[in-house]
């Protein structure tokens, strides 16, 4: 990084005052300090590569070449088969760019000291942040929205799908149909896209839609409503959106700056 951090750029991109910041990085408890403050601080003490001297080695930046990944539990096996397609995919990726994948148990939280960053995909808010919170690597959200700005977030491009469905069916006349996303913010972002949405579990749900004009764009949904002729399949590439992901690894593992953190693809 060209630009040398400073403790100003810290306390600005955390909204706090240079005090506070200097504060939490010395650890200094006879200050009154929140916990969510503290966290967020060090967060972006850790996004942006700060060591002002050698109290900060806990930071540490040796690369281990392993990746994380944490999915929320499924019952659905629509979901559960989109999920196994982004382990093969991401792990094919992982492998050409030097990573080991390693899947997490998705009940355990615990602080991860053998891991350069944390992928976490079709999650929650809350499941994300018990990441977040346990941890000062990089985490970064996959095909979830996270309504804090130093975080990394990849989703797929909703907006030029939608483009691109219009151009086939005529503006809004078909329905978006999507897995059920766990994330109440992406799910939010997709009922404002698309004039009509319909989310599905399993197989019951598609009863209510045989006869309209429907767009998807998930694997997992193909099988099921490939040739019909009110149907319009238009796939994501999903190798294309992890090499994005590792794309934002590097920036973050790195401490390279990038202005978006939002990436759609």
């Amino acid at each position: 990084m060209d630009k040398k951090i400073t403790i100003r750029d810290i306390a600005k991109q955390a909204g706090v005052s240079v005090a506070t910041v200097s504060y939490v990085i010395n650890n200094r408890m006879d200050q009154r300090i929140t916990e969510e403050t503290r966290k967020k601080v060090l967060q972006i003490v850790n996004l942006l590569d700060y060591k002002p001297n050698s109290s900060a080695r806990s930071l540490s930046t040796s690369k281990t070449y392993n990746i994380a990944l944490y999915m929320m539990p499924e019952t659905s096996l629509l979901k559960r088969s989109e999920q196994l397609l982004l382990i093969e995919v991401l792990s094919e990726v992982s492998t050409h760019y030097g990573y080991h994948l390693i899947i997490q148990d998705n009940k355990e939280f615990a602080k991860l000291n053998y891991v350069d960053a944390i992928l976490c995909f079709d999650a929650t808010l809350d499941f994300f942040l018990s990441l977040g919170d346990k941890n000062l690597v990089p985490v970064i959200a996959v095909d979830c929205l996270i309504d804090i700005p130093w975080f990394f977030q990849i989703c797929s491009d909703y907006k030029l799908l939608k483009k691109n469905a219009d151009q086939h069916f005529g503006v809004d006349n078909y329905f978006y149909i999507c897995l059920t996303p766990n994330n109440e913010l992406l799910k939010s972002f997709i009922c404002k896209t698309f004039r009509e949405v319909k989310f599905v579990k399993d197989l019951k749900d598609f009863s209510e839609i045989a006869n309209q004009n429907y767009v998807y764009n998930q694997v997992a949904l193909n099988d099921l409503m490939a040739g019909k002729e009110n149907s319009c399949y238009i796939p994501c590439d999903l190798h294309s959106k992890m090499d994005r992901v590792y794309r934002c690894i590097d920036f973050a593992i790195n401490r390279i700056p990038d202005m978006e953190h939002a990436q759609f693809v």
